[in-house]
């Protein structure tokens, strides 16, 4: 059995925070490049998520 799930812009922003919480203490050079690429990775699916979710609603304007 698979399920789709879909994150939101209200996930991806939870995401973030839990990130900030678990690395703020720590100095940049302290967290591993294991978990900056999973930050990058994170940033990068929110802004294309932000961008879908924009030219979705840009479309939905022309048709009208």
């Amino acid at each position: 059995m698979s399920v789709e799930v879909e994150l939101n812009v209200s996930d991806y922003h939870n995401l973030m925070n839990w990130y900030e919480l678990a690395f703020a203490k720590q100095s940049l050079k302290d967290i591993k490049d294991k978990d900056h690429t999973t930050f990058r990775k994170l940033s990068v699916m929110a802004e294309a998520y932000v961008q879908i979710q924009k030219d979705m609603k840009d479309s939905d304007k022309e048709e009208v």
